[in-house]
């Protein structure tokens, strides 16, 4: 089957909070016999309700399964088992009960590069191939917008799409759907976070109205079992679950969704239970039902893992038919061009030196975070380890990008203080570590001297933000990878913020964003960061003996000569593009002897420029 793919990127999200899935064993997770509460039958029934209890005198057993933000992770890779696999682990673990199979939202949007470059089609094609019932919307099924999702997705879904939540759109979303097994009537009812609004471009859900998804599904459950147009009420919440929510005691089974979490089941109340993501993980849920009188126990609980999962061999041949053809097609749609950039971006011989593409990419996040949500962010930050090739001039695939950021991060924004910030640049040295640097991408408003001579935690010596002085005490909106804010690669002083963002934002579907808006791009004009290490003392009518360091990236076009500039007072020297020691990104070196002017005292500006374009300031004191 052909695909059309026209990738138009509008994502803000995810989703992803950047939370890993718990680990768990590869025997599933059990609950005891429990019973559910009953189902309040109307005062008068018709004759067809009753007509309806009267033949099945045997209790019902069925089996109720969960999966949750899928986000079109049908290829089996090295860390997803894949839609056959899933869908063989879901008919295993059902043991030939009939079964209602659900989702709790973000089946699509935020996908892997085979799937975004598809338009998520092949995701809905396997999702109706494993038999889904019934999902709650997402927020990233908003990501093209409600006439994408109303007139595109949801045509081709042979499942419910559930919003019992959302009103306003011209086509309404269905708040539940019923099936009947056996004469037991099993109402799904669907919802989303009401932060919608806040994780989509507006365009996406401009005319909505998300109200509290729990207050939602306990209406429209109490209205169906009040009516007694339901037996079983499951519902599937597309929102995290803290823990203190009040629910309605006609709902039997809830199975969150949106943060990404694998939540063990718990009860009382009911039963709630959540399958983490990208089917890694999966609930069944086994019930019986007393068909006289409604009453439904909860037999026992299964949340399988992703090695329990991997484990099934009967695959489905039409779901690895699918999937097989995605790929190959996904193959030959990566050779289309994206947009060009004028010259090329290097990733630097190292992770320790500070490189083009690095700070590109944290450009790249802080744009993105400012234009798809609703915060602004100040700084945009990315670690040198997740750029994973160079981009060379010219003509850009969607290939080309893939291959730049590979793993799939979401991008996300934490609000922490400006002295949190410095720390997070002086995580850049760290002691007895195989790297001992690690040079921080950081985006193009943001410049910093240091002095590598001082001790490690102290080397940092100024910072600026869009050109003012970083304020200690200030709070900061810092854009990133969950990866990197969530303390990878060491740098600890991010996860100091506000939780992160749950906004499922993948990177690469921002930094493909970011290139079809800034057509023919060329690199950042010189360095973010240079080594300032003076020798003797700032006094007027004396000499300062500057040693330079930082001064080139390690690739491509650099500086040649260098300038500092005090006052009227300035002087150039030559660039060693020697390195030093490589571990440490010392790249381009150089010595200036700078005389003070006379007439100078107190609080002044020192000035290093590079014939590149580089032209950072650091604050001096002379007396």
């Amino acid at each position: 089957m052909k695909y059309r793919h026209s990738l138009s990127i509008l994502s803000a999200l995810t989703i992803a909070a950047g939370c890993a899935p718990i680990a768990f064993a590869q025997q599933p997770a059990t609950l005891p016999q429990q019973p559910v509460a009953p189902v309040q039958q109307p005062a008068q029934q018709s004759p067809q309700a009753q007509q309806t209890q009267q033949p099945a005198q045997q209790p019902v057993r069925l089996s109720v399964q969960n999966i949750t933000d899928f986000h079109g992770h049908f290829s089996e890779t090295k860390d997803d088992p894949g839609a056959a696999r899933l869908s063989c682990a879901l008919d295993r673990a059902a043991e030939g009960e009939p079964r209602v199979l659900t989702a709790s939202g973000d089946n699509i949007g935020g996908s892997p590069f085979n799937s975004a470059i598809l338009d998520d089609e092949p995701t809905v094609e396997v999702l109706n191939q494993m038999g889904l019932d019934a999902t709650a919307v997402g927020n990233h099924e908003f990501d093209k917008g409600y006439a994408d999702l109303t007139e595109r997705v949801i045509p081709n879904a042979n499942f419910a799409v559930l919003g019992a939540n959302v009103s306003g759109g011209q086509t309404p979303l269905e708040p539940y759907t019923i099936r009947e097994i056996d004469g037991v009537r099993v109402a799904m009812v669907g919802a989303v976070t009401a932060d919608t609004p806040q994780l989509v471009a507006g365009d996406g859900v401009a005319g909505l109205h998300f109200s509290d998804p729990i207050e939602a599904v306990n209406a429209t459950a109490d209205s169906l079992v009040e009516s007694g147009q339901a037996d079983v009420v499951v519902a599937l919440l597309h929102e995290g679950i803290q823990g203190d929510e009040q629910w309605s005691p006609n709902v039997n089974i809830v199975f969150p969704g949106h943060t990404h979490r694998v939540v063990e089941p718990t009860t009382p109340g009911p039963l709630i239970v959540q399958a983490g993501q990208y089917g890694r993980n999966l609930v069944d849920v086994d019930l019986t039902v007393n068909p006289a009188t409604k009453q439904a126990s909860i037999d026992a609980v299964h949340l399988l893992d992703e090695a329990a999962i991997r484990d099934c061999e009967n695959l489905n041949p039409e779901i690895v038919a699918t999937v097989a053809a995605a790929e190959a097609q996904a193959e030959e749609e990566g050779k289309e061009v994206v947009s060009t950039v004028t010259a090329p971006f290097y990733r630097g011989t190292n992770r320790a030196v500070e490189s083009q593409l690095n700070n590109l990419l944290a450009e790249v996040a802080r744009e993105g975070i400012t234009k798809n949500t609703d915060v602004t962010a100040d700084i945009g930050v990315m670690n040198a380890g997740g750029v994973r090739a160079d981009l060379a001039a010219g003509e850009v695939t969607y290939a080309d990008v893939f291959a730049v950021q590979p793993f799939g991060n979401d991008n996300t924004y934490t609000t922490l203080k400006g002295a949190d910030f410095k720390d997070a640049l002086e995580q850049q040295w760290q002691a007895q570590e195989s790297r001992p640097a690690l040079s921080l991408g950081v985006s193009d408003n943001v410049e910093y001297t240091y002095d590598p001579t001082r001790p490690i935690g102290d080397r940092v010596t100024s910072v600026s933000i869009s050109g003012e002085p970083l304020d200690p005490e200030r709070d900061y909106v810092v854009a990133g990878s969950t990866f990197l804010l969530g303390g990878g690669d060491g740098f600890e002083a991010f996860t100091r913020g506000t939780p992160l963002a749950p906004t499922g934002y993948i990177d690469v579907e921002s930094f493909i964003e970011y290139l079809k808006n800034h057509p023919d791009l060329a690199p950042r004009a010189g360095q973010s960061n240079v080594a300032v290490t003076p020798r003797g003392q700032w006094t007027p009518g004396g000499t300062i003996t500057l040693d330079l360091s930082s001064l080139l990236y390690s690739q491509g076009e650099t500086a040649t000569t260098v300038t500092a500039q005090i006052g009227d007072s300035q002087v150039s020297a030559p660039i060693d593009p020697d390195f030093g020691h490589p571990d440490f990104g010392e790249a381009g070196k150089a010595t200036a002897d700078l005389p003070v002017p006379a007439g100078l005292s107190g609080e002044q500006t020192l000035t290093i420029t590079t014939d590149a374009g580089t032209s950072i300031s650091q604050p001096v004191t002379i007396e």
